[in-house]
């Protein structure tokens, strides 16, 4: 029997070293990858080395160090394809998932896979598009490499769907970018396709009222969305398609009017920046998310906490292919559901500019994308001298028996005469947009030619009137919408723009003489653009005010062809920068992509859309631009509250801009134009003045400096400085305002520094 007890004892002897050398083995797993509790708080090794370049990241059950650079540290979890940044110095974290700790648990199977993947496709299987991919509740295989200064992934989604893509993560400095390669992307089943992709939809998420901060929108000039408990109250978020709507795959809603004539609401704002934001002000880490490409067909999504989920997120969601309605006869009173012939092709990148310490807010992220707008060429710094903007109206017209009659505004003799009569009151350096100047008058587009109306004065008038101008200093311009076409006055049979279900787009305008207006297709603009540039450059004018194109893009059909919002950039772009190189242009609320052509942004939006949502309004893009492009305002005339939108242009520094006419406006009450309901130039005189005196003096102290701080005091006054160590103080408030040593009286402002 003794000789059997050894035998016994063998296999928990076995068992034991096994364990031992498990635990063992436990031990130098942590040690060298470091577990998530250890991460958070800031203790993992910065110093252990990284695999070398093309390895393959090996599977873990926890977040590997894949990437350092001198601020942060890069982690990834390969089964979530989730990462981790967190900051060396303070040791604070962003997550691109929700922990399996910081799940509250309130929530469906599919909102909990959504919140822990770290990207997140939507599906369109026949014409059905709503099936959600993501990395937790839908088979899939991935395999990860190491590059130099990130990773590589490959990710299969497989079942119902056999999609792939590759996505490439790097950590460089400060900057965190993500790219999907379009050539990466693969959609290996029949009729089932990948619809959008969300890029680290919760990227900086938090949980309530868990942190301090706001999330970055661009609508309008930018506004802030807090990050305190909403409470439930608000069941959407922000989702913009970056440069707007597509018209080519989206029927516009019909603009609500008054007796069929007067529009009644006011257009939101579209998003001409393709950038977001989160900011954690109690942590002082924060982001400025730009997208690279890919943001021609991408929408920016804003969400606080309560829409669907207790958590705050703000994303890039790329849209690569879509369900349109398709009408089944001429008369469309029948339509099936049909999905797009091709999807997007570009590559799908986004740029996190990361920012700490007293950067982490949105005057720190307005900052970074100057900087990076400026390295990158996307701005080019112009002449941003103040001028008053002055736009004048020449000609419009009415309906006359079978035809139109001219309504005649303002000729070029008194163009020329209200220019001269605000210099001898001292309002010097002014730029005009002269509208309604071609033959035809305001809404006779498109225009390719140079051919002033008789009616204020001819061609020689103009030149006359552009040549004197600017020997006093001021600047004229011709505006062109050169989007634009009227059936009434061209023929439309081979240039007009149709939507992907091959049906003509049409903009219906309630207009009194003209009531619809088409898109020109974007090489017919393009042509027209480059025979006008040509042909003012030649008449020694040179001064070109670009609309329709700068603002709006579409996809489209064409002889059985696609054409995608890519195609419609390119077009644009090249037609623009065409424009730049034989003209002076300026354009009317530019997308980002047109930014490098133009000498100006016109009609600048003050505020944002007012959306229920937003918390406050702030002056993000007035903040990026000052000092490197000037910027205009929308008309003042048509300002209900003018004390505000005063204000509102100090605090921003941007530029006024009226619009006047000779004659008074009741002779417009029958043309296109009768809401223009304020032009007369006399009403306007004296405001004008006034404006310039005033702005033009904060202009001399601020001339060539870029604001580099925005924030509002603790007394609510709005601070504003810049780096020349001008600061400006306004008061919104209906009484005076004290902020340390300065007292801004109510509504009013007060200018330090400068001397």
């Amino acid at each position: 029997m003794d000789t059997k007890k050894p035998r016994r004892l063998l296999p928990v002897i076995i068992i034991c070293a096994a364990v031992l050398l498990i635990a063992a083995i436990v031990v130098a797993v942590i040690i060298i990858t470091g577990s998530e509790t250890d991460i958070v708080k800031g203790t993992h090794s910065h110093t252990s080395p990284l695999p070398a370049l093309g390895a393959k990241v090996e599977a873990s059950q926890d977040y590997v160090k894949v990437a350092e650079s001198d601020n942060y540290i890069l982690y990834y979890y390969e089964p979530r394809f989730s990462i981790r940044l967190e900051n060396k110095k303070t040791g604070a974290v962003l997550d691109s998932t929700v922990s399996d700790e910081k799940d509250d648990g309130r929530n469906n199977a599919s909102w909990t896979a959504y919140m822990k993947s770290g990207i997140v496709l939507t599906a369109i299987i026949g014409t059905l598009n709503t099936y959600q991919v993501d990395m937790n509740s839908v088979q899939n295989e991935i395999s990860t490499w190491y590059t130099d200064n990130g990773i590589y992934a490959k990710i299969h989604f497989k079942g119902n769907y056999d999609f792939e893509l590759g996505v490439e993560v790097a950590l460089s400095g400060d900057d965190l970018t993500v790219r999907i390669p379009d050539e990466s992307i693969a959609e290996h089943k029949e009729g089932t396709y990948i619809s959008t992709v969300g890029v680290f939809p919760f990227l900086g998420y938090t949980y309530l009222d868990e942190q301090d901060g706001y999330m970055l929108v661009p609508d309008g000039n930018g506004a802030l969305i807090y990050l305190d408990n909403k409470e439930g109250r608000y069941t959407t978020g922000f989702s913009g398609l970056i440069y707007g709507i597509d018209d080519g795959m989206t029927n516009r809603t019909a603009t609500s009017t008054l007796w069929e004539h007067y529009e009644t609401v006011t257009s939101a704002n579209t998003v001409t920046a393709p950038v977001f934001g989160m900011a954690h002000t109690e942590d002082e880490q924060a982001y400025l998310g730009i997208v690279e490409s890919g943001d021609e067909r991408c929408s920016v999504e804003v969400v606080p906490n309560g829409v669907m989920v207790d958590y705050n997120r703000c994303f890039a969601r790329f849209l690569l292919r879509d369900v349109f309605v398709q009408p089944l006869n001429q008369s469309n009173s029948g339509t099936v559901p049909a999905v797009e012939q091709d999807r997007l092709h570009s590559d799908l990148a986004v740029r996190y500019r990361l920012l700490s310490g007293e950067n982490a807010d949105y005057s720190g992220m307005a900052n970074a994308y100057r900087s990076y707008l400026l390295d990158t060429g996307k701005i080019q710094k112009r002449d941003t001298s103040y001028n008053t903007r002055v736009d004048m109206l020449g000609t419009e017209r009415e309906s006359f028996l079978m035809g139109t009659v001219p309504v005649t505004m303002t000729t070029a003799g008194q163009v020329g005469d209200i220019l001269n009569d605000l210099r001898g009151l001292g309002v010097q350096n002014i730029l005009t947009v002269y509208k309604g100047w071609q033959s035809g008058g305001l809404y006779d587009v498109p225009v390719s030619s140079f051919g002033a109306d008789g009616y204020i004065g001819g061609n020689s008038a103009v030149k006359d009137l552009v040549k004197q101008q600017a020997e006093l200093g001021n600047t004229v311009y011709l505006y062109d919408d050169a989007l634009s076409v009227n059936a009434a006055t061209h023929s439309t049979t081979y240039n007009v723009m149709k939507m992907v279900n091959k049906r003509t787009f049409e903009n219906k305008t309630h207009g009194q003489v003209y009531d619809t207006f088409y898109y020109l297709m974007p090489g017919r603009s393009s042509s027209d653009l480059a025979h006008l540039t040509k042909d003012i450059s030649g008449a020694g004018i040179g001064n070109i005010a670009l609309a329709g194109i700068t603002g709006t893009l579409f996809s489209y059909s064409s002889k059985g062809s696609y054409y995608s919002r890519t195609d419609t950039m390119d077009i644009y772009e090249d037609a623009v920068s065409a424009a730049d190189g034989s003209c002076n242009v300026i354009a009317e609320r530019p997308n980002a992509y047109l930014w490098r052509y133009s000498d100006a942004f016109l009609d600048m939006p003050l505020s944002s859309s007012d959306y229920m949502y937003l918390d406050r309004e702030v002056p993000f893009l007035s903040m990026v631009l000052k000092g490197v492009v000037p910027t205009y305002s929308d008309y003042v005339n048509f300002e209900a509250n003018k004390k505000e939108n005063f204000l509102q242009m100090v605090e921003s520094g941007v530029y006024p801009s009226f619009y006047v006419a000779a004659e008074d406006s009741s002779k417009l009450i029958y043309t296109n134009s009768r809401n223009l309901y304020s032009l007369e130039y006399t009403s306007y005189r004296d405001t004008i003045v006034e404006y310039d005196t005033a702005l033009r003096a904060i202009a001399e102290k601020t001339s060539g400096a870029c604001i580099i701080s925005h924030e509002v005091t603790d007394s609510g006054l709005a601070k504003v400085t810049y780096d020349n160590g001008v600061v400006i103080y306004v008061n919104y408030s209906g009484s005076a305002q004290s902020d340390g040593d300065v007292t801004v009286d109510a509504l009013s402002y007060t200018v330090k520094g400068g001397e």
